[in-house]
């Protein structure tokens, strides 16, 4: 797989001295990065040219991710820190509410990751036209600039074109009502029409904001049987956000997460295919680390009598059950886990 893999996320994990299937894990920041440099320098080697990778965590080592980041991928390539909104509760904490974590991000070649996207949101607003769903813009023409009065039309009407921006721009408009990106609707009481965009949903784009709020972790995994395990499993909606801002015109890329824990990101895989009918496919990598929670050993089933001794076989079983509901006539030959 070097250089397909087009999106890396991975929630390391942190710093708690808690880590210890990872042999290499010490409980310090030398440790930590020592931990962590090997499996970035290979990540950049598995990216394609146009590749990012998100990496996700507290502010426990988020100052140090940040500089070994720079190092490995190069202060040029990197492309900001996104915030996750991950909670409003904390009212008890004895300095101030911590609500949100961090998610660094970096590109293997900056200036060819291209833009961050997400669906287009307001005031857009989706129609179903032919059968099919489309994002409906009514004022993509605007007489000019600037505050209007109130009840003032703001809209340029496809009569008033030629008049207001001349003959080029009417040419412009005319050429994309012949491609059927824009069409003609009736608009107001003088019989004339407004010009209005319209586009397929699944390919309906805004730039993606740097705060995404996504609570819910718990739930996502309650809806599947398998609550109760992880204290803080991340959300399939942020997850899915983040592959899907790389990936929106891109749905047969390859998505990589060497850290899997619980499986979100194979879930947030489906979850992008399933809004635009792709084809993306996901690598999940978890160590045969062993679960300590008495919950996981009597969940109904479960892969053995014990239930999931360890953490790589939940998270076989998460991909099972989420594939299952995103599709109920898939059937599976097997999921294999491999053991180090």
């Amino acid at each position: 797989h070097r250089g397909r893999i087009k999106v890396v996320y991975i929630d390391p994990p942190y710093n708690t001295g808690n880590a210890l299937a990872y042999k290499d894990h010490g409980h310090d920041h030398a440790s930590w990065l020592n931990f962590m440099t090997p499996r970035l320098m290979l990540a950049r080697e598995l990216m394609r040219e146009d590749g990012v990778i998100f990496i996700h965590l507290d502010d426990g080592e988020s100052a140090w991710a940040q500089l070994l980041g720079h190092e490995i991928f190069g202060e040029d390539n990197s492309l900001g820190t996104l915030i996750h909104q991950r909670a409003k509760g904390g009212g008890n904490s004895p300095s101030f509410v911590r609500g949100h974590d961090y998610v660094h991000v970096w590109a293997k070649v900056a200036d060819q990751a291209g833009a961050f996207l997400t669906e287009k949101k307001a005031p857009a607003k989706l129609e179903i036209i032919d059968g099919k769903r489309m994002l409906v813009e009514t004022d993509v023409l605007r007489a000019g600039f600037g505050r209007y009065a109130r009840g003032q039309e703001r809209r340029l009407m496809y009569e008033d074109i030629l008049e207001v921006k001349g003959p080029k721009k009417l040419a412009e408009v005319d050429a994309k009502l012949g491609t059927g990106e824009y069409v003609l609707r009736p608009w107001g009481p003088a019989g004339k029409h407004a010009v209005v965009r319209v586009t397929p949903a699944e390919k309906a784009s805004s730039k993606l904001y740097s705060i995404i709020k996504a609570l819910g972790g718990q739930n996502d995994l309650e809806d599947l049987g398998l609550g109760g395990i992880f204290s803080y499993p991340k959300p399939v909606e942020l997850v899915k956000t983040l592959v899907a801002s790389q990936t929106f015109f891109d749905p047969g890329a390859i998505v990589l997460d060497f850290f899997a824990g619980s499986g979100t990101t194979a879930q947030a895989v489906m979850a992008a295919n399933e809004r635009d009918a792709g084809s993306r496919t996901f690598i999940l990598i978890q160590t045969p680390e062993p679960l300590q929670t008495k919950n996981a050993r009597s969940l109904v089933g479960a892969d053995s009598e014990d239930g999931f001794p360890e953490i790589s076989r939940l998270t076989a079983e998460r991909i099972r059950r989420a594939a299952k509901r995103h599709d109920p006539e898939l059937h599976f030959t097997e999921i294999a886990v491999a053991e180090q």
